[in-house]
């Protein structure tokens, strides 16, 4: 028993050793839900913001092209397996397919614009062997079947915060840890609620990274908190969490820092 704790609580120390920001953990959420969530309720539903289903395409359709016209910035696009690429993937030994299998959606990205050429997007996430990246353009995604989500408020999205935050994840993506592997377990993910720069982490899940680039961008999701520890941030929980939309000065002003130094 002792041995277990101790991996439990060096694993968490290694998760949290690359930054510095200060969280007030409670109870795990499938015990106590967050607050956003307890008082969701009080807030009309025509001021939530929430995600909504824009496209669906299946790996192998003709119709991609049409599909990729519709992608604009800020869409978060979600990755799942049909039945048939489930039992392929089981036949060949595709160790990803694990996920699919467990997982209603195993993988998330978000949109940002290129900022070389800005008429290109780029998809915006974490990955094992990659670390927070934009690596793969639009192309990438007929190679996948996908659900395609979009903001009921996009327009109160702030972009250009969104490609800062990717700009700065980029860059301070840890060489080593870059991606959050005992997040991908549930055991804790931080970072996830950044307002300024130094906030932003060096390592991340897929989901994780997408839920902090959107947090960064205004979005204030009911289901995703400061820190989670014991607690598994999926994809889907990303894409059907509702919220609510900050100010610009709720964006720029950090909760974690001295009142002195607050913007």
């Amino acid at each position: 028993m002792i041995r277990p704790l101790t991996l439990l609580l060096l694993s968490m120390f290694l998760a949290s050793c690359h930054n510095s920001l200060r969280c007030d953990l409670g109870a795990p959420r499938w015990i106590k839900p967050t607050k956003g969530e307890a008082t969701a309720h009080k807030v009309p539903l025509e001021k939530r913001a929430h995600f909504d289903l824009v496209r669906s395409f299946t790996k192998g359709d003709k119709d991609f092209a049409q599909v990729r016209s519709l992608i604009q910035e800020g869409d978060v696009i979600a990755f799942r397996m049909t039945k048939k690429e489930k039992r392929d993937g089981l036949l060949h030994g595709d160790i990803k397919t694990v996920s699919y299998l467990v997982y209603s959606y195993a993988h998330l990205v978000i949109t940002v614009r290129d900022p070389n050429h800005p008429n290109e997007l780029l998809l915006f996430t974490s990955q094992a062997a990659r670390g927070p990246n934009t690596m793969d353009g639009l192309d990438e995604l007929e190679n996948h079947t996908i659900d395609i989500y979009r903001l009921n408020r996009w327009r109160q999205m702030d972009r250009v915060r969104l490609r800062e935050f990717v700009d700065t994840s980029l860059k301070k993506a840890n060489k080593l840890f870059g991606y959050n592997f005992v997040g991908m377990v549930g055991v804790w993910s931080n970072c996830l609620e950044p307002h300024i720069p130094s906030e932003v982490g060096d390592d991340y899940l897929c989901s994780t990274a997408v839920a902090a680039a959107l947090h960064y961008a205004g979005l204030d999701l009911d289901a995703v908190r400061c820190c989670e520890a014991l607690n598994m941030i999926s994809p889907l929980r990303v894409v059907t969490s509702t919220g609510r939309m900050m100010s610009h000065s709720e964006m720029i002003t950090s909760p974690h820092q001295p009142m002195g130094q607050r913007h």
